[in-house]
């Protein structure tokens, strides 16, 4: 793949969440090997409720992420459901309208609720990956959807 093309990534933390035994910036640098084999990361952006990740070590955690350039989204409840889920599928769209095809999405989830938005978005020629964590149990319906599936 070419250097030129754009790659953002959308990381449903709040669902997708490693154990916080794990450096920051350990598993933030895999994620970037993995997005660069596509193009250059130009959005990095990982969406959580940040009152719900209040411990001594998701406070450090989250700062590994912000250290090592990923954009921390904060997604109150607020008493709704699927606040993570909108906020993300609505910056996928606003990715694609800003990054005609050829470019990369890298969606790190395992909720059935992105199946449809990755396959609009594959009908429009751009590729979509999906990073899927260990022990996750991904539906067959959303991987495929997915260019490709790399488990992490």
């Amino acid at each position: 793949m070419t250097d030129h093309r754009k790659v953002a990534i959308f990381w449903d933390y709040e669902n997708c969440s490693p154990s916080v035994s794990l450096q920051a910036y350990a598993i933030v640098n895999r994620i970037q090997r993995i997005a660069h084999v596509f193009g250059c990361v130009t959005t990095f952006k990982a969406y959580f409720d940040m009152s719900a990740q209040s411990s001594k070590s998701s406070v450090a955690f989250r700062s590994g992420l912000q250290s090592s350039g990923v954009s921390v989204i904060d997604c109150p409840h607020s008493g709704r459901k699927d606040v993570v889920d909108k906020m993300i599928l609505v910056d996928m769209l606003a990715f694609a309208i800003d990054h005609h095809s050829p470019a990369t999405v890298i969606l790190i989830a395992g909720d059935r609720d992105y199946a449809y938005a990755m396959s609009t978005l594959r009908l429009r020629q751009y590729s979509v990956v999906l990073i899927v964590p260990p022990a996750q149990n991904t539906l067959q319906s959303l991987e495929y959807q997915a260019s490709a599936v790399i488990d992490w």
